[in-house]
């Protein structure tokens, strides 16, 4: 049958490529996966219950595009009291397609295609940031973060350099994929006083690790600090809050003349969210910190949560840095799913074949770094996959195509799969088998 050739408009590229590739290859090579960010660890039942009565009573329909308002009073009522201001829940909340939609969303509401308006981004970052970008035909303006005594930090000048009459949203994330980076307060008031300069630039804060902090770390929302809230909005995500991440129900709060611009795209592109999930976490969200989680009076299930994902990380951060065959270092995240890898050491090691094609598809616009050759990091990726059954994922695909601060010398590895699948993971790394 012949088929017509039809040209397509350019909208964004294909950043799932790389992606695909791993995980095809991870299949043909038995691997255990520390690629992707979704977590190993069931939702709570307390949280499935709530599912299945809220189906029995009967929210199966149509829902208020915003949220339902049993879920949006809840969400003003407690994050209301983590910003120490009251949330109006029918003007101040929107309910979405998990933050990721909510993310789009705000970009498309808040953009104008026709005016070259700029976002600002801290690189490396969650490359889905650069697909909404392209699709808002917003541009794109990067800041780096470098590792100075073993944080993440970025240059307060070079974040005022980055900003212009041009800027419209600065987007933030925190914490910080792939770097596993909590911004301290201090480090959020030189940015709200920077963008006291910039009166016109809106932010974006993405909290979706905001319950997920390790070592008694201080979670700090951007609206709260001086008088951001009026043009802040933050997004966060009910299934990373609950271990849900396929129920795709997130939700974003801010002033309501932002909120309102997000609903009208919203309604546009969803018409409302799934029912009976949003009925179940408006049931589920306080239980989430009572105390008696699993039979033990002292624990929460958020903290639960907490000390299980922090049990992966101090695990893999010690067997890496202390029995590996290979010279690689973990570095400890602050909060979320990630922890970093430096590779700089074992780059010579790496075999010549991983550099080339073989099973792998390398014309890829952006994949390649600025001197033409396949990033060190995808190699040493590769090579894990294949001789060492692992696999994880890249940095130099966290740099928009054309950054330049683009850098190949670490690698992420998930920390959210649970403990035994984590050990598993470690023992094939330091070329043992799995007991």
């Amino acid at each position: 049958m012949e088929h017509h050739k039809v040209t397509l408009p350019h909208r964004v590229d294909d950043s799932m490529a790389v992606w695909e590739e791993f995980k095809e290859v991870s299949i043909k090579y038995e691997c255990v996966s520390l690629g992707e960010g979704a977590p190993g660890m069931n939702p709570p039942q307390f949280l499935v219950d709530a599912m299945i009565e809220s189906i029995h009573e009967g929210f199966n329909q149509y829902i208020r595009i915003m949220g339902s308002p049993l879920l949006v009073n809840k969400i003003a009522e407690i994050y209301g009291k983590k910003i120490k201001r009251e949330v109006n829940p029918l003007t101040e909340v929107i309910v979405g397609v998990g933050a990721y939609t909510l993310i789009g969303s705000i970009l498309l509401a808040l953009i104008d295609p026709n005016q070259n308006e700029e976002i600002i981004i801290f690189e490396p970052c969650w490359p889905c940031y650069y697909d909404h970008v392209q699709i808002s035909n917003a541009v794109y303006r990067s800041v780096p973060f470098k590792l100075v005594d073993g944080v993440w930090r970025f240059d307060p000048e070079e974040f005022r350099k980055a900003l212009n009459q041009k800027s419209k949203i600065l987007l933030l994330n925190n914490a910080q994929n792939p770097t596993g980076k909590l911004f301290s307060r201090e480090e959020y008031q030189q940015i709200s006083d920077i963008l006291k300069d910039f009166p016109n630039i809106i932010i974006l804060s993405d909290e979706v690790y905001e319950y997920l902090t390790f070592d008694g770390s201080e979670f700090i929302h951007f609206a709260t600090i001086d008088d951001n809230f009026n043009k802040t909005i933050s997004v966060f995500s009910g299934g990373k809050l609950f271990n849900a991440t396929g129920w795709k129900v997130g939700w974003a709060l801010g002033p309501s003349y932002l909120v309102k611009a997000v609903a009208t795209v919203l309604n546009t592109l969803v018409q409302g969210t799934n029912s009976p999930a949003q009925i179940a976490m408006s049931k589920s969200l306080e239980k989430l910190t009572q105390k008696g989680f699993l039979g033990n009076d002292d624990q929460t299930y958020l903290e639960y949560v907490r000390s299980e994902f922090q049990r992966v990380r101090d695990y893999m951060v010690k067997e890496i840095n202390e029995n590996m065959d290979l010279p690689i270092k973990a570095l400890k995240c602050d909060s979320g799913y990630f922890i970093m890898v430096d590779i700089t050491e074992v780059i010579p090691q790496i075999p010549k074949r991983y550099t080339e094609s073989h099973d792998f598809e390398d014309l890829q616009e952006g994949l390649f770094m600025p001197d033409g050759r396949i990033p060190n990091d995808l190699a040493f990726c590769r090579w894990m996959v294949v001789e060492r059954k692992v696999m994880m994922m890249p940095n130099s695909l966290f740099y928009y195509k054309d950054s330049l601060y683009k850098t190949d010398n670490y690698v992420r590895l998930a920390i959210c799969k649970g403990y035994d699948l984590s050990v598993k993971a470690i023992l094939r790394l330091q070329g043992k088998q799995y007991q």
